[in-house]
């Protein structure tokens, strides 16, 4: 399962008609969502078609929000994986989100420490530190969180009510990687599929 087969079953079950990409990278997730209206935000894109948007902006993520008055059902951040700007990035996410929206996050669970180095090391597949800042939001507690075990860990936030993480936010990745199910709210794919059929 790849993160646009979670984006799109969210799509088809809650009738989502406006869509969001943070970081459109080469296009492919962007191309294969299917919502009504999409918009793509990249500073620096590998590769953008125009027929794969209906609005695209060459832009930070930063100066996007700066200058959005558009709500969105929703948001898929993608974009530079480093904890500062993916807390940022969800924050912006969450003002722009319209009732009922969802935010989906990619890489969330990295599973060697190399994969989450900042700044980016010569590996293979790079997830950054966005675990960082998915935990930072679970010791909210003011949101529904969890990450479907696929595609390098896509987690998926929704407004509501979950109990707050206990203890510190600020570890290493070893704690991380010892309690990785426990802090990221992890699901299996079969969970995720019952989730979605719900």
């Amino acid at each position: 399962m790849q993160r646009f087969d979670i984006i799109n079953a969210l799509i088809r079950k809650n009738g989502y008609k406006r869509y969001l990409e943070i970081g459109t990278q080469a296009d492919k997730c962007l191309y294969l969502v299917n919502c009504e209206y999409k918009c793509g935000v990249d500073p620096e894109p590998v590769l953008h078609y125009d027929n794969n948007s209906n609005e695209f902006h060459k832009m930070t993520s930063d100066e996007y929000f700066r200058q959005n008055k558009d709500k969105y059902d929703i948001v898929f951040v993608d974009g530079l994986h480093e904890n500062n700007q993916v807390r940022r990035d969800i924050q912006n996410s969450l003002q722009i989100l319209s009732p009922g929206g969802t935010i989906v996050v990619h890489d969330c669970n990295p599973k060697e420490e190399i994969n989450q180095r900042v700044p980016m090391p010569h590996v293979g597949s790079w997830n950054g530190d966005v675990w960082k800042a998915w935990i930072w939001f679970r010791h909210l507690g003011m949101l529904e969180m969890f990450v479907v075990d696929a595609d390098e860990g896509c987690g998926v936030i929704r407004r509501g009510w979950q109990t707050a993480l206990d203890g510190k936010y600020d570890i290493t990745f070893d704690e991380f990687a010892e309690k990785r199910k426990e802090l990221l709210n992890l699901i299996s794919v079969e969970e995720w599929e019952k989730y979605i059929s719900a």
